[in-house]
């Protein structure tokens, strides 16, 4: 039997008695709804109201099951077996339906729900060759790298990919500079500088920039060299005639990954030392803090302060508070 068949026979012969879903439906003690469902062939009327439609129509139940009338027929036969394919079909796409739901449910679960990361080893070759690790995303893919620059890709969402790659990063030790946050890995002594997930609806690249060793460090001399010139270079007096000789001499030690800078200073007066000091410097702006830790030579008359400043200029060193004025008025050092 065709159910579609047989509700628009259903239709047409209760719109010929000029009855509406609803009028037809009190006549036969049903909704509308369920009238409704007839016509559009998602249900079959049970025996007994099948009867009484025929009778409201004016027909016979051969005829609205479109079937030819026999002896041997057993319509509830019919009707039982039509509604089990029909309720299989409705089961197909009720199962059909939970599997697209599954399937859809599946997605948005992998594409934004944290699965963590797993830490990868990598080797580094850019300027050196040694093991570093990464924390990727779990399900991502394809590693390529160029220098300092390690991607690879995944389908998954933006957010949860970042927040996986900030996790991982947040085990690193912090590095500020230059009014920024850097991730430094002291047992691979590699720095992570920038972070960054870009892509499309379909897959994302992850990103990591990583420079070699302590990257303040680097950023740090860098800015010492541009503002002093080479720093294995000493200064000296920069004054003709005078009987005052200075020699600041400053250098740079890396302990435990940070950069220390020290300097050792010697002034003489004719051919007399008088002053022999050694300690650390630090530049802020165009001004050199050199703080004295030791000091091996002073002369009597000379009185010597633990903390000196200098300021910068055109990679000159220009003495404030001038405690050796009594020999020169202006110490500049070049």
């Amino acid at each position: 039997m065709d159910n579609n068949k047989i509700g628009k026979f259903i239709a047409v012969l209760r719109k010929k008695k000029g009855l509406t879903q609803k009028e037809l439906g009190d006549k036969l003690f049903v909704t509308d709804k369920a009238v409704s469902k007839w016509e559009r062939g998602l249900s079959l009327p049970d025996i007994a109201i099948l009867e009484k439609l025929a009778l409201e129509l004016d027909t016979d139940i051969y005829h609205i099951l479109q079937i030819e009338k026999k002896n041997d027929i057993d319509v509830e036969k019919i009707i039982r077996e039509e509604r089990l394919k029909m309720k299989k079909q409705v089961n197909r796409k009720i199962l059909i339906i939970c599997f697209l739901l599954f399937l859809f449910v599946g997605f948005i679960l992998f594409k934004f729900v944290s699965f963590g990361y797993q830490v990868y080893p990598i080797r580094y070759t850019h300027n050196t060759n040694k093991l570093i690790h990464f924390g990727v995303p779990k399900y991502s893919f394809w590693f390529q790298n160029v220098e300092d620059s390690y991607s690879f890709k995944s389908f998954r969402g933006s957010s949860v990919l970042k927040h996986e790659m900030r996790n991982y990063l947040n085990t690193l030790d912090k590095l500020s500079c230059n009014h920024t946050s850097y991730y430094y890995d002291s047992l691979a002594d590699i720095t992570f500088v920038d972070y960054q997930v870009q892509g499309n609806l379909f897959y994302h690249t992850l990103t990591y920039s990583v420079r070699n060793g302590n990257y303040c460090n680097t950023l740090q001399v860098e800015e010492y060299t541009n503002k002093l010139g080479s720093i294995s270079a000493p200064k000296n007096l920069y004054a003709e005639d005078s009987l005052l000789h200075i020699y600041l001499d400053p250098s740079l030690k890396v302990k435990d990954h940070v950069n220390e800078w020290t300097i050792v200073l010697y002034v003489y007066y004719q051919t007399q030392l008088i002053e022999e000091s050694k300690g650390t410097f630090e530049i802020n702006g165009n001004e050199l803090t050199y703080y004295r830790t030791t000091i091996s030579k002073q002369d009597e008359e000379l009185d010597i302060p633990t903390i000196s400043n200098f300021i910068i200029k055109d990679q000159k060193l220009i003495l404030e508070d001038n405690y050796l004025d009594q020999y020169e008025k202006s110490i500049i050092l070049k």
